[in-house]
This record gives C-alpha cells, sequence and structure tokens, in this order.
C-alpha cells in the first residue's frame, strides 16, 4: 500500500513515481460519476414503466444525484485538505458504489432516489479530492494541464459510454443493470487508489464551519430552486422562497468568508478578472456540452424517433470528438495559449448549437453530425484548459480549494444547460404545436387541449386524421422548439466567448496567492 504522506504543496518522489498510473486511478472515479449521470438518464423510460413513477418524481431519479453533488463539492474539497484527500477520495468512491448497489436493489423510487443521493454526496468527494491530486502530483504547470486533459477527457468519455451501457443493458436486462458496471468500477477503484495514491492534504487548513454550512445551504438552495422550478414553475411560492434562501444566506456566505482568516472559499480569488472570466467559462463550457447533447437527444428521439441506444450511437460524432481534440488540448495550449484556446472554444461550441439548427423534422442524419463535431471541438478546448487555468492560477496550497472551486463552477453549468435550455424547448412545444394545428383547421380550443396531452407524452384521442395530422405536426413542433434552445445556448456561448477575448491571460496564469 502506498503510504507516503504529503503536507505540503511539493510532491514526494514517490508520488512523482506513480503519478501517471494514480491519475489513471482517479479518472476511473471520475468516469464513475459521469456513467451514472448519463445512463440514468437512458434508463428513465424503463424506470418510470416499471416503477410506475409521475413525471414529476421522475425527475428527482436523476436530480437527487445533482442536487447532493453541487451541495457538497466545496465543503468536500475543504475536507479532503484537512483530514487527507485520497481518505475523502477513497471515502467517496466507496459511497458511490454503495449507493450504486442500492440503485441495483431499490424496490420503489423512493429507495431509488436514495441511491443517487448517496451516489452524488459520493461524487462530490471524487472531483475535487481527484483533481487536486491530480494537481499537486505535477509540478510542471505543462505537464500538469497534460494530466487535466487527461482528467477531462475521462469524464467526457464517461458521459459517452453511459447512453451506450444503458442501451446495451437495457436490450438483455432491466434497468437495474444500468447500477453494477459502477459498482464493479467503484470496488476495483478503491483498492487501486490505495496502492497507487498517495495521501495529501493542507498543512495549515483550518476548518470553516460556518462557511461549510452556510455556502451549502447557499448552492443547495439555489439549485433546488433551478431544478424544480424548470418543472413546476419558477413563479412558485416554494421555489421564490428558495431563491429568498439562497439571497439572504449567500449575501451571509460572502461576509463570513470576506471576513474568515482560512476562508471555505478565498474570495480574493475573484478579485482577478482573469480567474473569475475562467470560473464563467468553465461554467459556460458544461452549460453548452451538456445542454447541447441533451438537445441533440431530444431531437434524435422525439424527432427522428430513435431508441436510447440509437440516439447515443448518433450522438457519437460529438463525444468521440471530445475525447479525441481534449487529449489534444495541452499541446494545443503550448502554442495557441490560454486566451486563444478558450475564445475559440466558446466560438466553436456555440457555432455547433448554430449547426444543429439546420436540423429539422424533414432532415436526415446527415444534417446533424456536423453540429455536433463542431460542438464536440469546441467543448474539448473548454473543459480541461478551463480546469488548467484556474488550477494554474493559484499557488500549490490552493490547488484544492481552486480544485473544488472549479468543480463547483463546473457542476453549476452542468445542471443549468438542461435546465435552462431544456425548460425553453418543452415550454414553447405546445404553444407551437397548438398553432400548427389550428393552421391545419383544428379549432383552437380541441388543438390546445392535444397539444397539452402531447406534451405530457400522452397519445391524444382522435380520429384517423387527427392522429396522422398529429404524428405530421408533433415532430414538426417540437423541433422548431428545440431551435429555440439551440439559438438561445448560441447566444450564451457567443457572449462570453467576447468575455473571454477581453479578459483571459494568453500565457498559464501566474499563481494568485500564496496561502
Amino acid at each position: 500500500m502506498h503510504d507516503n504522506s504529503q503536507v505540503v504543496g511539493a510532491p514526494s518522489a514517490a508520488a512523482l513515481r506513480h503519478r501517471w498510473p494514480g491519475v489513471f486511478v482517479v479518472c476511473a472515479g471520475v468516469m464513475m460519476a459521469f456513467v451514472n449521470a448519463s445512463s440514468t438518464i437512458g434508463a428513465l423510460a424503463s424506470i418510470q414503466d416499471d416503477l410506475h413513477v409521475a413525471g414529476s418524481t421522475l425527475l428527482w431519479v436523476t436530480s437527487s444525484f445533482t442536487l447532493a453533488l453541487v451541495s457538497l463539492v466545496m465543503p468536500a474539497g475543504t475536507l479532503g485538505e484537512l483530514y487527507g484527500r485520497r481518505r475523502l477520495f477513497v471515502g467517496g468512491v466507496v459511497l458511490f458504489a454503495c449507493g450504486s448497489l442500492i440503485g441495483f436493489l431499490a424496490g420503489d423510487v423512493g429507495v431509488l432516489i436514495a441511491g443517487q443521493v448517496v451516489m452524488g454526496v459520493g461524487a462530490a468527494a471524487i472531483l475535487p479530492c481527484g483533481l487536486a491530486m491530480v494537481s499537486t502530483s505535477f509540478p510542471d504547470p505543462a505537464e500538469r494541464t497534460k494530466a487535466i486533459s487527461v482528467w477531462a477527457s475521462c469524464a467526457g468519455l464517461g458521459l459517452a459510454v453511459g447512453p451506450l451501457v444503458a442501451g446495451l443493458l437495457l436490450t438483455h436486462f432491466s434497468w437495474r443493470s444500468v447500477y453494477l458496471p459502477n459498482l464493479v468500477l467503484g470496488i476495483a477503484t478503491a483498492v487501486l487508489a490505495l496502492f497507487l495514491l498517495p495521501e495529501s492534504r493542507h498543512p495549515s487548513r483550518r476548518l470553516d464551519p460556518l462557511g461549510v454550512v452556510l455556502g451549502t445551504i447557499t448552492v443547495a438552495a439555489a439549485t433546488f430552486a433551478i431544478i424544480q422550478g424548470g418543472a413546476s414553475g419558477y413563479a412558485q411560492p416554494y421555489i421564490l422562497a428558495a431563491y429568498a434562501v439562497t439571497l439572504v444566506v449567500g449575501s451571509l456566505f460572502l461576509r463570513v468568508e470576506a471576513n474568515h482568516r482560512d476562508p471555505m472559499l478565498d474570495l480574493k480569488l475573484f478579485r482577478s478578472a482573469s480567474f473569475s472570466t475562467v470560473m464563467l467559462i468553465a461554467a459556460a463550457a458544461m452549460f453548452g456540452f451538456v445542454g447541447i447533447a441533451l438537445l441533440s437527444v431530444l431531437q434524435l428521439q422525439r424527432v427522428a424517433g430513435h431508441d436510447s441506444l440509437g440516439a447515443g450511437i448518433r450522438l457519437m460524432p460529438m463525444m468521440l470528438s471530445y475525447v479525441v481534440v481534449g487529449a489534444l488540448s495541452a499541446r494545443i495550449l503550448r502554442v495557441a495559449g490560454f486566451r486563444l484556446t478558450l475564445t475559440a472554444g466558446l466560438v466553436l461550441l456555440g457555432g455547433g448549437a448554430l449547426a444543429l439548427m439546420w436540423t429539422d423534422a424533414g432532415a436526415d442524419y446527415s444534417r446533424m453530425w456536423p453540429g455536433l463535431l463542431l460542438a464536440g471541438i469546441g467543448s474539448a478546448l473548454l473543459v480541461a484548459p478551463s480546469t488548467a487555468a484556474a488550477v494554474n492560477s493559484v499557488s500549490p496550497l490552493q490547488a484544492g480549494m481552486a480544485s473544488a472551486t472549479v468543480n463547483l463552477f463546473r457542476q453549476l453549468g452542468a445542471m443549468l444547460g438542461p435546465a435552462v435550455l431544456g425548460t425553453i424547448a418543452t415550454s414553447r412545444f405546445p404553444a407551437l404545436l397548438s398553432q400548427r394545428l389550428v393552421d391545419e383547421g383544428v379549432p383552437r380550443a380541441s388543438a390546445g387541449e392535444l397539444a397539452a396531452a402531447a406534451a405530457h407524452g400522452q397519445v391524444p384521442a382522435g380520429d384517423g386524421a387527427t392522429l396522422a395530422l398529429l404524428t405530421r405536426a408533433v415532430p414538426e413542433a417540437y423541433s422548431e422548439a428545440l431551435h429555440t434552445s439551440f439559438l438561445t445556448g448560441a447566444v450564451v456561448l457567443l457572449v462570453i466567448a467576447v468575455f473571454a477575448a477581453i479578459f483571459v491571460r494568453t500565457a498559464s496564469p501566474s499563481p494568485i496567492g500564496s496561502n
């Protein structure tokens, strides 16, 4: 067992010898989190049919994982610095495996959601502690960037593999089978981590209990409001109350952190316009990557009529280009620098979203794959480089804090992408379908009822002519609704590209602060 312990910024000789095997152990843990996220989405239809889950409850089968992960990623990073990053990482992997076992054995939706919460808590420890161990194992910034690129590529590989794994397993087994791969991978990762990962911690970090509590409440309230608001409406009283909690408690959190001698989140980091912009880019990268992937799946399934496996296969131009170009992003950074790389990534990702508007209900796949390819390349120029820019811009002793912070912004973006872009599409669809039906001569009242039924996934009652009309009008209306979402995502990404071109430093950022 690898028992060398690091308590300072410089890695030990033993840690240096094991640094690349250690990266791949960490990558296995990262893949678990992202495979679970995408494979569970692919299994939702089977879960709903088997457990008879209402649509409003089904939302939380995946969202409970996100809520736990986003809420706890910053505190977990802090605890890793205090009590040992490897210890927290292994604990997170074990928790994740336990959550996968709970999901596999779940007999009702409540138990399944509980399993997803356990997995989310585990992932909250895996992501920041794993990235911090990767960062502190490579003193050279160029080699560190290469390692972070591998780390980020594995996250994308997990997203890509998830739907394929789910599709293959669901072809032969029940939805419970999608949790078995992570259970096996978790056990192997935990054992390998004990032998190949060095223990490391911050030499002088102190617990910030009030900051931990206030920060967790702030992020949890905001996350709940964003997720549930997209399903029930953002004007609901309890959603408004959640936003009020976010505002009040968030203000207290910022005040506490500004005055704490050793805060969980050092607000002085955000005095750097480059660091602040990089955080925005990290969020935008996942906003675009996950949001565009979700919209593309909806296009493939609800417009083109493919099943989950067919949709996953057709998403490969985006996922494979992300993995391949992501593996080369460290070399690209050495030539182009951070500013040009990140700006180009945002432009390409936004351009991919615009290109996907070329796809409509009557188009074949040849119109879709170029946009997916552009989006994958753009994402690859954003995810790893923005993570590297964040970690390289702080001192080694702040690597854990930077890792937790960039993971928080990444996960917020990954949550906002589907929430915002998906909500735009689903909210516009009924009105667009209703208007198409009216244009075809259906009375407005009947058209509204038919559109409402179609929006809830129900097969509306009607004669043969009406059903034939719906068969044609539903994909057309859904495709038009998706175009609005693609356009919204493109505008957001291209606006942030302007900020990247202005504020991000061209070269590798110099460390901010020293303690």
